[in-house]
């Protein structure tokens, strides 16, 4: 593709036609797949001066077919001033695309372009040669010339913005919806400064007010809730809820989708968003009703936020869609100044949901703003705040993990005395002690407990064997089957990966009856985890949030695939929950308290969640029933308590098998040795001394 548009080829094509006029006697051009242009008289004994004049005066009439002919005449003459060819092709150029004969159209522009490259750096020559391939219907060369826009660091920012649009506006035409907002989103991110961007997002809102409700619904299929605060895609969501401005029932989603927009949006500008929903509310007026919600936008947590505000908007088409009004405003943790603009928020914004990060709770603490509005965190704890009273939790605790794994193990599996292996760190120390009080709480005893270095992987086998009290002479004495453990089940609080490491050690020391326990972080784990060698953790138990195939995480799927928001995961339900918890709390009083809060949780909670579901007590005190998984090859599955009570009794029978093997060839060795029976050398009649 000629990037410069100084083609071999189309100097060729220029002389063969120049050659074509000159055989005909000038007196007639006729262009192939061209209508034939006017006769003139003869022009040859014209002197070029005149010939000048008369193909002035037919540009400035606008006698497009005459302009085209004396203009193409002029470049055949040897005596036309070199400063003048120039003017002589433009004008040849527009005058052929006028009189619809694009290949001269094109064949010029390119001519120009060779002769004057500093023509490329005006949008009006690029206008022109993008409309006259688009006339000869040449999408593969439009698409090289857009590629080399794109490339051509040396074009002025002029070219770029109006090429994009220009593009943008042809694939609309075309019906081809996601390259249009592709093309829009290379060009954009080649803006060198705000203004340059503001620029942009105005003319492409300008282009999507004239777009059809069709051309607009098929750009909307490329919003993803990742990208639906970032250009183009906010200004295609901004649009898409503006004109549902006039639908009463519509009305109360669309505006907080425009709020959020004007709000949250990554854009240079959004003036012109803003006086637009300025007047809408004029008109339709303010919702009253909000949830706000503070989450790291960005960052490394960013991910599980975006996936938490997928499951919010679900919540929140799926709840205006019902006729229930609810704001939703989304705050980035990120931003130095969040709490400020929390607490900026309009009176009726009283209820919050988050932060994810301690860091970020504790700031919102010691602001103060947490006597301002209710704030369910989603944190597992509130830190040395008083949950039900400074704010509350939604989000499992540890001591839901442990308060699931003791009940099943204790009451379905009836092991009541535990183990705990635990990595000598904080998160480690706090889930063993949770974990001691609730299996004392309950009548059971925890009777080995041993820490191992977290980062000193080659001393975690020691630890093992303090734990399962292995004899230290085991080396030596391999052959001797060790005495199994004075426990049924293990709790090891610590990773997926190292578990991973763990668990063949306890098969290496004959422990492989044991029930291995794991936290919400192995569940986690679990669900991207494939091809697991899982022969270790055939009897391993551990807690989750999230289960795929409950009836209330497919109405979360179904929500999500209606708005084109991904895919259901644990973070996408808290955000759905959260939502719909959250109207359920209704429009709390200016002078609320924490009972106010407290008594209205008791109605809320009354949903079907799509993670495990939440229960609160009468002091606002949480706690989370949750499920319980063993691991599989390709992931997990839901603990079936009798299919674990086989594989239990058929390793204990394993165990018993080898024991029996022992003494068998305890009793052969002892044979081979003394194969009359006779009494060794020294015995006497009750035997040998002990």
């Amino acid at each position: 593709m000629h990037r410069s548009v100084s083609r071999s080829t189309y100097t060729l094509a220029a002389l063969l036609l120049a050659a074509l006029v000159l055989a005909a006697g000038c007196t007639k051009l006729s262009i192939p797949g061209t209508a034939p242009a006017p006769s003139s008289g003869d022009t040859s004994a014209m002197p070029t001066p005149k010939l000048q004049e008369e193909a002035f005066r037919a540009w400035m009439l606008r006698d497009y077919q005459r302009s085209e002919l004396y203009h193409l005449r002029l470049l055949d003459r040897t005596d036309l001033p070199a400063a003048d060819r120039p003017v002589v092709l433009d004008r040849l150029a527009w005058s052929a695309f006028y009189s619809q004969h694009y290949h001269q159209a094109r064949i010029a522009l390119e001519e120009l372009a060779d002769l004057d490259k500093s023509v490329q750096e005006k949008w009006a020559w690029h206008d022109l040669y993008l409309r006259t391939l688009q006339a000869l219907d040449k999408p593969s060369r439009i698409q090289d010339h857009l590629d080399w826009v794109l490339t051509e660091s040396g074009l002025p920012w002029d070219v770029r913005y109006n090429t994009g649009l220009w593009y943008a506006r042809l694939a609309l035409s075309r019906g081809e919806y996601s390259r249009a907002v592709g093309v829009l989103d290379e060009f954009y991110a080649q803006a060198p400064d705000a203004a340059a961007r503001s620029l942009y997002e105005t003319g492409f809102s300008e282009q999507l007010q004239d777009a059809s409700d069709k051309a607009l619904d098929g750009m909307a299929k490329s919003v993803t809730a990742g990208k639906q605060f970032q250009f183009p895609y906010a200004l295609i969501v901004f649009e898409r809820a503006r004109r549902h401005a006039d639908d009463a029932r519509i009305w109360p989603a669309a505006w907080r989708t425009m709020r959020d927009i004007v709000a949250e949006a990554g854009l240079a500008d959004t003036t012109k968003l803003a006086d637009q929903l300025a007047e809408l509310e004029k008109v339709h007026g303010v919702p009253r009703v909000g949830v706000a919600l503070a989450l790291p936008l960005t960052g490394p947590y960013g991910r599980y936020a975006w996936k938490i505000v997928s499951g919010v908007g679900a919540a929140q088409w799926r709840l205006a869609n019902q006729g229930v009004d609810l704001d939703v405003a989304v705050i980035n943790t990120d931003a130095s100044d969040w709490i400020k603009r929390l607490d900026a928020l309009p009176p009726h914004y009283a209820v919050v949901g988050g932060p994810l990060r301690v860091e970020d709770f504790k700031s919102l603490g010691d602001s103060g703003f947490l006597k301002k509005r209710a704030v369910f965190s989603f944190l597992p704890e509130l830190g040395d705040f008083t949950e039900g009273r400074d704010a509350w939790r939604f989000f499992s605790s540890p001591r839901d993990q442990v308060r699931s794994l003791v009940s099943m193990t204790m009451n379905q599996l009836g092991i009541t005395h535990f183990g705990v292996l635990y990595p000598d760190e904080k998160f480690g120390k706090h889930m063993s002690k949770l974990f001691f009080q609730e299996v004392a709480a309950r009548g059971g005893s925890v009777t080995g407990m041993e820490s191992y270095p977290p980062e000193r992987h080659t001393e975690w086998g020691k630890s093992v064997a303090k734990v399962l009290r292995v004899p230290s002479d085991f080396g030596e004495n391999k052959e001797n089957p060790l005495d199994p453990p004075d426990f049924g089940a293990v709790f090891l609080p610590d990773g997926w990966s190292q578990a991973r490491q763990l668990a063949p050690q306890f098969f290496f020391y004959e422990a492989d009856s044991l029930v291995l326990l794991g936290p919400e972080l192995w569940s986690r784990a679990l669900d991207s985890s494939h091809n697991l060698e899982d022969q270790y953790f055939r009897l391993a138990v551990c807690p989750g949030s999230w289960w795929a195939d409950s009836d209330g995480a497919r109405d979360l799927q179904d929500a999500l695939e209606g708005g084109a928001l991904g895919r259901a995961d644990f973070w996408a339900a808290l955000g759905y929950d959260f939502l719909r918890f959250a109207s359920g709390l209704g429009s709390l009083p200016a002078n609320w308290t924490p009972s106010d809060v407290n008594a209205r949780i008791v109605s809320a909670m009354r949903m079907r969640f799509s993670m495990a579901p939440l229960v609160w007590d009468e002091h606002g005190m949480a706690r989370q029933d949750l499920y319980l998984f063993t691991p599989k090859a390709d992931g997990k599955q839901l603990v079936d308590t009798s299919t674990l009570t086989g594989r239990i009794e058929r390793a204990l029978a394993r165990r018993e098998k080898r024991l029996e093997a022992y003494r068998q060839r305890l009793e052969e060795e002892r044979g081979r040795q003394n194969p009359a029976g006779q009494k060794r050398q020294g015995e006497g009649a009750a035997g040998s001394v002990q």
